[in-house]
């Protein structure tokens, strides 16, 4: 028997190429992602066999997007959401991740055994803890908590930029997440495609999201309140490479609008180089380019300037592939090289280097 079902273990879904339905309070339709979006719902339907499934694409490929659909459906469907979001500043705080999951079940982790409640307890610092944490005991809590909460209706847990978690939350949630089968507990992490998620990077369900097709990444451009048309609309789609955060981001930033106290005026984007970032794509893309050593930003700023988006290879002289200025740009996910040459990993990079660059 399976407690997600209450009959046989094997269960049979919807076909593999199902389109899932309109979501009901979605301000607007998620384009050119239906197989996606099916396979996340498959996932959380509680009929479903599947414990788990690990999203990943790169920085504004619509990962919380979907994910937040899939809590929405499943919230529909009955179950509770515990849900926590991966921060770079918390990446170093022991259990913080760990933390936002149980947060909103204080009552599930006072019912627990008095040994895996004190590990819990201790994990988030509130009671004196151990000079060791027991990692077996709480993750034997973790495992005994969700299961728990799945026995009263179906849970599903919802970690967002799962790249940034602490490795303790990790591991505990891992811990679970291997013994959960058979259980009405679903796992959904997301994740950047260039940073793996320790814990979950073997033998784990993965779907990836690639960029968008030439049609979809139009059809989004058409449901834009102002649509770009003729040469910047061109630009917009070159540039942002079937990112969908990117075309919508970067319609914000070209469409001309009317100049402030202009009756007729109106700015335009420039002519030549990049399309400009918004400030929030700029903040996203340029974080990367912090601390970085000074002959790497100028060999960055040098590829960005070059006539074409991404060139097949870097001029001859200082800047060559085989020089070291290379090497920090590529463990920051800015380039990759490619036989003799180098190229920047999404054409937004290049935006962000030549448009956060000083006069």
């Amino acid at each position: 028997m399976d407690k997600r079902t209450g009959g046989p273990s094997t269960v049979t879904g919807p076909e593999p190429d199902a389109e899932p339905g309109p979501e009901p309070g979605t301000e607007e339709p998620i384009v050119g992602r239906d197989a996606e979006l099916a396979r996340l719902f498959r996932t959380v339907d509680p009929a479903s066999s599947d414990p788990l499934l690990l999203l990943v694409g790169e920085v504004g490929a619509g990962k919380s997007t979907l994910l937040d659909s899939a809590a929405r459906r499943a919230e529909a469907n009955g179950a509770r959401v515990l849900r926590a979001h991966g921060s770079e500043s918390e990446s170093t705080l022991a259990f913080s991740a760990l933390h936002q999951v149980l947060r909103p079940v204080p009552a599930a982790v006072e019912a627990l055994p008095e040994r895996q409640r004190t590990a819990l307890r201790h994990a988030f610092g509130a009671e004196p803890a151990p000079a060791e944490p027991d990692l077996m005991m709480i993750g034997t809590a973790v495992l005994g908590l969700l299961s728990a909460l799945g026995d009263r209706q179906p849970v599903l847990v919802v970690v967002d930029d799962a790249q940034w978690c602490d490795r303790a939350s990790l591991d505990a949630l891992s811990f679970a997440a291997r013994r959960l089968a058979g259980e009405p507990v679903t796992m959904l992490l997301g994740a950047r495609a260039d940073s793996p998620v320790p814990g979950f990077d073997r033998h784990v369900p993965v779907l990836a999201l690639g960029p968008l097709d030439d049609a979809a990444a139009n059809r989004l451009l058409d449901l834009r309140p102002e649509r770009p048309t003729g040469r910047t609309r061109a630009r917009i789609l070159d540039q942002a490479a079937g990112n969908p955060l990117a075309l919508t981001e970067l319609t914000r930033a070209a469409t001309p609008t009317r100049a402030a106290g202009a009756h007729d005026a109106t700015t335009e984007p420039p002519a030549a180089g990049p399309l400009p970032l918004t400030d929030r794509l700029e903040r996203i893309f340029a974080a990367r380019l912090d601390g970085l050593p000074a002959a790497t930003t100028r060999a960055l700023l040098l590829l960005a300037a070059m006539d074409t988006v991404d060139s097949a290879a870097v001029p001859a002289g200082p800047w060559h592939t085989e020089d070291d200025a290379w090497l920090p740009a590529e463990r920051a996910g800015l380039v990759r090289r490619t036989g003799r040459g180098v190229r920047f990993r999404h054409p937004l990079v290049r935006s962000a280097v030549y448009h956060t660059a000083s006069f």
